[in-house]
């Protein structure tokens, strides 16, 4: 079965468009089952994050999905393709694992990418969507993920985007430590911003969330203060600093609320950094005067002191990656040839009880002992047809692991493909 991977990222779209394609827990689940419906799918599973959208699937035929994706982000199939990657089988697992790696993240060699993938993981397992194989897979990766970071310094000192946010932010407010800030959303990503926060020294820290007793929650965890969230748009004139991280799928502040705050504080400037996705904050906010707006893909402009070490240990994660894709592809091949000689098997096996059947009338005047003869010899003599053909197909999977065993078998004995799925 043909494993494809399709999406688009922070190097591949804007923010704009990925927000349109990012897909909540409700949508993923919708999405999952209305794709595992489709002809041809046997698994399914979506990793949905802030930089990335992108689908795995067991199938022949992508193009169902980057219709659905069009659909979704307003455009057409044609203008959509070219803002899309698209991999197979080897090259669909090797990306994965640069991704599990960290080196296709914003920050290089984050770590809460590894999360997100066990949370895509569970997702598809939950709706039922994803089987033997992208469970495999999906594992595989983290798990190279894991040896990456253990092996290398891939990871140490990598800035999280809510650190990345927090050097943002002291571009426009160099002391810190006298800059009240407002921290809006209580999610893992707010917490994780907020203590970056407080370990620059911020002194006063606001939290505003929907759930009032999770953002005491964080609050008291900071030092912080935690205000309700209808309270927040009047906070604003008390802060300098806004960082936002909600889970909401609209717009939250629009520039006429962000205009009227600046009328009372027009000689004080305001940063507001936006790093959700679907967005906060609206964009045009940006271009009220002394506001300064910034979204996930602005902080690519943050330095970081370590890149370069960690840039060093790229050709070696690259290596491990590498192996770990051949760890994985030799224990597919194996998979397949399971599948595949466990479908033959059964095929011949059908045969043999329909021959069975229709000699039924044969057997008649036979005793059991007889009967159970003719069954063991029909038996034997199948495992001894089959024999050859096995070690002959392992023989040609070791030699050439990219062969697809299903398909030659497929050629040879007349079977169809659906038949590798239900027999694996």
């Amino acid at each position: 079965m043909t494993m494809q991977l399709v999406g688009l990222n922070h190097r591949t779209a804007p923010v704009a468009l990925r927000e349109r394609l990012f897909f909540g827990a409700a949508a993923q689940a919708d999405m999952l089952q209305q794709w595992l419906a489709q002809p041809g799918v046997s698994e399914v599973a979506m990793l949905s994050t802030c930089n990335r959208t992108e689908i795995v699937m067991c199938g022949a035929d992508v193009t169902p999905i980057i219709a659905d994706l069009a659909c979704r982000a307003q455009r057409s199939v044609h203008a959509l393709r070219p803002l899309l990657y698209h991999y197979t089988d080897r090259a669909a697992a090797a990306h994965l694992f640069r991704v599990a790696c960290g080196l296709d993240s914003l920050a290089l060699g984050e770590t809460q990418i590894l999360k997100q993938l066990r949370d895509a993981l569970a997702t598809a397992v939950a709706h039922g969507s994803a089987g033997r194989q992208l469970q495999g897979l999906f594992q595989h990766a983290i798990a190279t993920g894991k040896r990456a970071r253990c092996e290398t310094t891939i990871s140490q000192g990598a800035y999280s985007i809510g650190r990345a946010g927090v050097e943002l932010a002291r571009v426009h407010c160099p002391d810190l430590t006298a800059s009240p800030v407002l921290v809006l959303g209580a999610g893992k990503m707010s917490e994780l911003t907020a203590k970056h926060l407080a370990e620059h020294g911020v002194h006063t820290i606001f939290v505003a969330n929907r759930t009032y007793a999770h953002a005491v929650e964080l609050a008291e965890r900071l030092g912080g203060r935690a205000i309700h969230y209808a309270q927040f748009p009047d906070a604003l004139t008390e802060v300098d600093i806004l960082i936002s991280s909600t889970s909401s799928p609209h717009l939250i502040l629009h520039a006429e609320r962000i205009a009227a705050v600046m009328a009372q504080r027009p000689e004080r400037p305001l940063c507001l950094i936006d790093i959700a996705v679907p967005r906060d904050i609206d964009p045009a906010a940006g271009s009220v005067p002394n506001v300064h707006l910034y979204n996930i893909d602005d902080l690519r402009q943050v330095t970081d002191a370590d890149l370069c070490r960690r840039q060093a240990e790229i050709p070696t994660v690259e290596a491990i990656i590498a192996e770990e894709v051949e760890r994985w592809r030799c224990r597919q091949a194996g998979l397949d040839v399971t599948a595949a000689i466990s479908a033959l098997r059964h095929s011949f096996e059908q045969v043999r009880q329909a021959e069975l059947l229709r000699a039924t009338p044969l057997f008649a005047e036979l005793t059991p002992e007889q009967q159970a003869a003719v069954e063991g010899m029909t038996a034997s003599l199948v495992n001894k047809l089959l024999h050859t053909p096995t070690v002959r197909l392992k023989e040609t999977l070791a030699a050439h692991p990219d062969a697809c065993p299903q398909r030659l078998l497929c050629d040879l004995f007349a079977l169809e493909p659906a038949d590798m799925e239900e027999h694996p």
